[in-house]
C-alpha cells in the first residue's frame, strides 16, 4: 500500500469529492438558478455553502488522518482507501444514473466491477495513486467554475437601478393569479366553453370579465413564462433568471409609486423591495436549510431510480426541499392560497395582490372537496428512459389525467373562495381581476408532457386568461389572437398608462391585431434559445378536446371516475349486474386496507386505489372498482415495470367512515352485454 502524508490524503480526498459529490450538485443548481432566485439567497449564505461543500470534508479528513497516523498508522490508511473507493464509486453511480437506457442492475455491476479493479490498482500500483492526486486542484477548480457561472452570479448579484415608474389619476385595486400548469382544454367541454358543472367558479368568471378563448402562452418553463407575463416581453435573453437585472421593467416597477404591492410565490425579486410585502409565513433563507436542501438534491443525483421515489421530489417551487414531506403533510400548497386570500384587506385604492400558485401542478393530491390524499408523484420519472408520457400506455395516461381534472377542480373552488372575499369586502365590482396560467400541460399516449412540438402545441400553449375590468357586469367572449406577454400592456391600457418602455406585447382592447395569427413560443434553457412560430393552434386542440371528453365526459363530476364506455356503470349495485365466473386476472397486491378504517379527522382521506395484476393477457382490459357494493370507478389496466398495474381515484362522497368493502371485476362485454368477472386474489399487501 502506498504510504502517503495527512495532507496528501486530505487532498487525494477533497479532489474526488470535488468531483464526485460537489460537482454534480453545483451543476444542478447552475442550470437552476431560480433555486436561489425563489429562496432569497444571499450571496454570503451561497459563499459559507460552497466553503461547507467543498472543503469541510477534507479538512476533517486531514484532522482524522494527522491523529490517526500516529497512534494507527495501518488503519487510516486502510480507511483512507476505503474512502477513496467510496468516493470513486459515487462518481461512477453520477454517470450510471444518467444513462437512461442502462438497466440499474447492470450500472450497479459496472461500478462495483470498476471499482474493485480501481482499489486493487490503489493498493498495489503507484500510478493510480499518482493519478488520484492529480485530480486534487478540482478541490479549487469547481468552485472557482462556479462562482463565475453567469447565470448564479445574476441570481444572486441585486441590481442597482431604479424603477421607472409612472403616475396614475386611478389605481383601483388590482388582484392578478397566475396558476401553474393549467391546459385550456382542461377546463372546456365539447362546446368549447368552461364546463360549468365541473368548474363553476371558472365558468361564472367568464360571465363577466373579458374571456380570451384564443390566448397562448410564450414558453412551457414557468422561470421564463412568469416574468414574461409582468414584463411584456418574450424570453429570449440568453441566462436571464427571474431577477430585476435581466428584467429591470415589469408590471411591478411601473406601479411601484403609487401601488401598495403583496405579492406571493417564487418571484419576489421582480418587484422593487420598498414598495412590496411578501408572504410573511414563506420561511427565511438559512445556511441550515440550504445545506438540508443541497443534501438532497445530491441524493437525488447519487441514488439509482428505485431508491430516488422515496425520496421528497426537488421539483417545484424549490423552497423547503428537504422539510417538504414534513411539511406537505401538515401544510399544502392551499395554505399559500389562504393566506393570499386574509391578505387582501378593505380598501380600494393603490392595492395590487399578485399570487403565482403552484397548483394545479403536479405532485396531484388534492380533490374538488379540497380533501387531500397520498399517491405516487411522477415529476421528473423517466419511464422507460423516456419523458412523461412518451413511453407509457394510454391507461396509464388517463389515471394520471384523471388526477389532474381532479386537482383543477380544486383549483377551481379556490377561485370561488377568491371572488367570495373580495365580495365580502365589498371589492369585486371596483376590482382589476387577472385570472391566467404560465403554461399548460400535455395527457396524450407518446407525447411529452412539457416540451411542445407540432401534435401537443395546443395542450401546452393554450391558457385560460380572464381580465374583469372595474366595473365590468358583461362578459365578452375574444377570439383574436392573444398572448401572455399582451396582459401588461392591456392593464396599461385599462389604467390609462403609457408604458415608459418598450414591450413586445399590445394591448387585448384594441381592434388592432398586427400579429394575425402569428404566435411566438420560446422553447430554451438559460443558454439556448429556440423561436417556435405557431399558427392558430385551436385546430390542433380538436383531437385532444375530443380525447379528453371521449375518456372522461362532460358536464357531470361523476364521470371523472369512469373512464370511456364503462363510466356507464357508475352507481349501479354489483348485485344488480352480470357476475361471470372468476377471472383469470389475479390481483397480487393493492391497497385496498387503507380503506378498512376511514377516520373523519384530518384533510387526507384514502381516495386513490392501485394494485398489481397477474395475468396472461397481452392486452389492456377495463376493470370495475366497487365500493361497498356500488360501482365507485372504472379503470384500465397499463404495463408499469413490466408489470400490469391499475390506478383510479374514488370520490370523497362515497366513502363512508369506518370500514369500506372494495372489490375488483374485470369488466367483459362481448358487443352487447356486459358481466363482472370477479378477481382471484393471493394477497392484499399494501404496494
Amino acid at each position: 500500500m502506498t504510504p502517503v502524508t495527512p495532507w496528501r490524503r486530505a487532498f487525494d480526498v477533497g479532489g474526488l469529492s470535488a468531483l464526485a459529490l460537489v460537482y454534480p450538485v453545483l451543476e444542478v443548481l447552475s442550470r437552476s438558478p431560480e433555486f436561489f432566485v425563489a429562496r432569497n439567497t444571499t450571496v454570503g449564505q451561497v459563499v459559507f455553502l460552497v466553503c461547507v461543500v467543498c472543503f469541510l470534508f477534507p479538512l476533517l479528513w486531514f484532522g482524522v488522518s494527522l491523529a490517526a497516523s500516529v497512534v494507527r498508522p495501518t488503519v487510516i490508511a486502510v480507511a483512507h482507501t476505503g474512502v477513496i473507493t467510496l468516493l470513486v464509486m459515487s462518481l461512477g453511480m453520477t454517470w450510471v444514473n444518467r444513462a437512461d437506457d442502462l438497466p440499474i442492475w447492470v450500472g450497479a455491476g459496472v461500478v462495483l466491477v470498476l471499482c474493485l479493479l480501481f482499489t486493487i490498482g490503489y493498493c498495489r500500483t503507484v500510478a493510480v495513486p499518482l493519478f488520484v492526486t492529480a485530480l486534487s486542484p478540482a478541490i479549487l477548480i469547481v468552485p472557482v467554475w462556479f462562482s463565475l457561472n453567469d447565470a448564479v452570479r445574476g441570481a444572486l448579484i441585486p441590481t442597482s437601478s431604479r424603477p421607472v415608474a409612472v403616475e396614475l389619476d386611478e389605481a383601483p385595486p388590482i388582484v392578478f393569479v397566475v396558476f401553474d400548469e393549467l391546459p385550456l382544454i382542461s377546463l372546456l367541454d365539447e362546446d368549447r366553453v368552461i364546463d360549468t358543472v365541473r368548474y363553476p367558479n371558472l365558468a361564472g368568471l367568464a360571465e363577466n370579465s373579458y374571456w380570451f378563448r384564443n390566448a397562448t402562452t410564450v414558453s412551457s418553463e414557468t422561470m421564463w413564462a412568469v416574468p414574461a407575463i409582468v414584463a411584456g416581453r418574450y424570453p429570449f435573453e440568453r441566462g436571464a433568471v427571474p431577477t430585476r437585472r435581466y428584467y429591470p421593467n415589469n408590471l411591478f416597477t411601473v406601479l411601484s409609486e403609487r401601488y401598495q404591492m403583496t405579492v406571493f410565490g417564487r418571484f419576489l425579486q421582480l418587484c422593487p423591495p420598498s414598495s412590496c410585502i411578501h408572504d410573511a409565513v414563506m420561511p427565511e433563507e438559512s445556511v441550515g436549510r440550504l445545506l438540508a436542501d443541497v443534501s438532497l438534491i445530491s441524493a437525488h443525483i447519487l441514488l439509482p431510480e428505485p431508491l430516488k421515489r422515496h425520496l421528497p421530489t426537488i421539483a417545484g417551487d424549490w423552497v423547503g426541499l428537504a422539510q417538504r414531506e414534513t411539511r406537505d403533510k401538515v401544510e399544502g400548497r392551499d395554505a399559500e392560497f389562504e393566506r393570499f386570500l386574509d391578505a387582501i384587506k378593505p380598501g380600494q385604492d393603490g392595492r395590487l395582490y399578485f399570487l403565482h400558485s403552484l397548483l394545479p401542478h403536479m405532485p396531484f393530491e388534492y380533490v374538488p372537496s379540497g380533501h387531500r390524499y397520498l399517491a405516487a408523484d411522477y415529476q421528473g420519472r423517466l419511464v422507460e428512459g423516456k419523458r412523461l408520457f412518451e413511453a407509457t400506455d394510454p391507461g396509464f395516461v388517463d389515471a394520471v389525467y384523471q388526477r389532474h381534472l381532479l386537482q383543477v377542480g380544486f383549483v377551481d373552488s379556490l377561485l370561488g373562495r377568491l371572488i367570495g372575499r373580495l365580495r365580502t369586502l365589498g371589492l369585486y365590482e371596483e376590482t382589476l381581476l387577472v385570472v391566467t396560467s404560465d403554461h399548460g400541460a400535455s395527457y396524450q399516449p407518446g407525447l411529452p408532457r412539457r416540451v411542445l412540438t407540432e401534435q401537443n402545441a395546443s395542450d401546452i400553449a393554450l391558457v385560460p386568461l380572464f381580465i374583469k375590468l372595474p366595473g365590468q357586469q358583461v362578459g365578452v367572449v375574444r377570439e383574436s389572437n392573444a398572448q401572455t406577454i399582451d396582459i401588461l400592456p392591456t392593464l396599461a391600457d385599462v389604467l390609462s398608462i403609457e408604458l415608459p418602455f418598450q414591450v413586445d406585447g399590445q394591448s387585448l382592447l384594441t381592434a388592432e391585431n398586427p400579429r394575425g395569427e402569428t404566435k411566438s413560443f420560446v422553447q430554451r434553457n438559460l443558454e439556448n434559445v429556440a423561436i417556435e412560430t405557431l399558427g392558430d393552434v385551436r385546430a390542433q386542440s380538436d383531437a385532444s378536446l375530443r380525447r379528453k371528453v371521449s375518456v372522461f365526459g362532460t358536464r357531470s363530476l361523476i364521470r371523472l371516475y369512469g373512464r370511456g364506455l364503462s363510466g356507464s356503470l357508475l352507481g349501479k349495485e354489483v348485485s344488480e349486474m352480470a357476475l361471470g365466473r372468476l377471472s383469470d386476472v389475479t390481483l397480487t397486491s393493492s391497497n385496498f386496507e387503507s380503506f378498512e378504517h376511514v377516520e373523519s379527522s384530518g384533510s387526507y382521506m384514502p381516495l386513490h386505489v392501485t394494485g398489481v395484476l397477474d395475468t396472461s393477457r397481452t392486452e389492456p382490459f377495463q376493470l370495475a372498482i366497487s365500493l361497498n357494493g356500488v360501482i365507485a370507478a372504472t379503470a384500465e389496466s397499463y404495463r408499469q415495470n413490466r408489470m400490469w398495474v391499475f390506478a383510479s381515484m374514488l370520490s370523497a362522497e362515497s366513502i363512508g367512515l369506518g370500514r369500506n368493502e372494495v372489490e375488483l371485476f374485470v369488466i367483459e362485454s362481448d358487443g352487447e352485454a356486459i358481466q363482472l368477472s370477479p378477481l382471484m386474489l393471493s394477497g392484499n399487501r399494501s404496494l
